[in-house]
Formats: C-alpha cells, sequence, structure tokens
C-alpha cells in the first residue's frame, strides 16, 4: 500500500467558493468525492491511500495574531508522523502567505515551501517507507483573481495580494529546482472561481486530481 499526504490549505480542505463570508462548517466543504484528494484516491485505485492535510487560512511559515494554528512550519512533523511511512508529500500552500497582513515578497513565500522540504527530508524521523524519505511534489496554487476585491475576502486580500500570488509559480519552480524535487504549476491549468477570486470550483477540483495523478504516474514509474 502506498500512501500520499496532501498539506495544504483551503483548495484542499474543500471550501466551497463564494461571494459572501460563510460560516467554516461542513456545509461550507465540498463532498470527499468532490475534493481533489477523494478523486486523486479513487483514480490511483487499489493499492493507494490519501490522506488529506488541508486547513483554511494555513500559511507555509508565518503567524496570524488572529489565528496561531495556521503556521505549516509548526504542524507539518506532527502530520508526518501521524500518516508515517509515507511514499510522497504534496505541499500546496502560498495563497495565504499572499495576505496583506504579512505583505511579503514572492521569494520569501517560496522559502516558506524550502523550510518545509527541509522538515519532510530532516529531522530525527524517516517519514518515507523504510526510513527513507517520501517523495515531494511542490504544486504552485491557483492564482488569485481580482474577484476577490469583491468578495468577502477583501479585508485580508489587495491588489499586491494579487501580484504575490501571479509571481509564486517562478519561485517555487526555482526551489523545487535547487532541492531536486518534484513541481506543478496548477496555475497554468486552473482558473480559481471569480466568486471570491481564490476558491476552486468542483471543476477545478476535478481538473487538479487529473493533473496530480499524471505527476503521480510519472514519478512512479521512473526507476
Amino acid at each position: 500500500m502506498r500512501s500520499i499526504l496532501c498539506f495544504g490549505d483551503s483548495n484542499t480542505w474543500g471550501f466551497m467558493p463564494g461571494h459572501d463570508r460563510p460560516p467554516v462548517k461542513a456545509s461550507n466543504r465540498y463532498p470527499w468525492d468532490v475534493r481533489w484528494p477523494g478523486r486523486l484516491e479513487r483514480m490511483l485505485g487499489d493499492g493507494w491511500r490519501v490522506i488529506e492535510a488541508g486547513l483554511n487560512g494555513r500559511t507555509t511559515m508565518f503567524d496570524c495574531y488572529m489565528e496561531e494554528h495556521r503556521n505549516g512550519l509548526k504542524d507539518i512533523d506532527v502530520c508526518l508522523l501521524t500518516a508515517m511511512p509515507v511514499d510522497m508529500v504534496i505541499l500546496m500552500l502560498g495563497t495565504n502567505d499572499s495576505k496583506r497582513v504579512f505583505n511579503m515578497p514572492p521569494f520569501v513565500i517560496a522559502q516558506g515551501v524550502q523550510r518545509l522540504i527541509g522538515r519532510i527530508r530532516g529531522g530525527d524521523y524517516g517519514y518515507g517507507p523504510e526510513g527513507a524519505a517520501p517523495e515531494i511534489l511542490v504544486v504552485a496554487p491557483v492564482r488569485m483573481t481580482e474577484g476577490v476585491f469583491t468578495s468577502w475576502l477583501n479585508d485580508e486580500f489587495d491588489a499586491g495580494s494579487v501580484e504575490r500570488s501571479a509571481a509564486l509559480a517562478d519561485c517555487y519552480r526555482a526551489v523545487a529546482e535547487r532541492n531536486g524535487v518534484h513541481f506543478l504549476d496548477a496555475g497554468a491549468h486552473i482558473s480559481a472561481d471569480d466568486s471570491d477570486g481564490i476558491h476552486m470550483n468542483a471543476e477545478g477540483h476535478a481538473q487538479m486530481a487529473e493533473l496530480i495523478l499524471k505527476e503521480i504516474r510519472e514519478i512512479f514509474s521512473r526507476p
């Protein structure tokens, strides 16, 4: 049995896009068979387990004074220890790092991904099978659109956020190449739903599952 840990934010959790501020509860979350991790597990078939570790508002490494438990660097080890051994970790973060409260340039946000890669590979534990390091796929998230300005998210994201979001892919690609891990630019293929400018709709989740399935088949077919 091979297992994949999907470590992400609300677009891994399956948050439904919309103009109005919704409560964070199950009714605002796509069902398992609509969310991309669930679709991915079904498409992979027998012999694969996809572990969903998506959290709304999660950043790569930044603390938010209102939501201190959203720092990905502080809980990646817990997720890995809970799920180990894992054959592969999919990292898809960065949208929340683009918030106006952080005001961080894209290359600094990418350093958060760099540090997460180090945690997955290093430390006192071998999180992969037989103590080896798992394969890592860095996914640059879908680009933010100007739909965020007319949605309930407009108090958290501004024009600078949209610009930072668009620049993440090149920075993430450089980090992936430097660390010898796999890379996928999801934003080159999938658009955020314009109703809030950040979250994927059901079609986007289906597209994401297809893109990642292709990457997994290529990665695990290599000697």
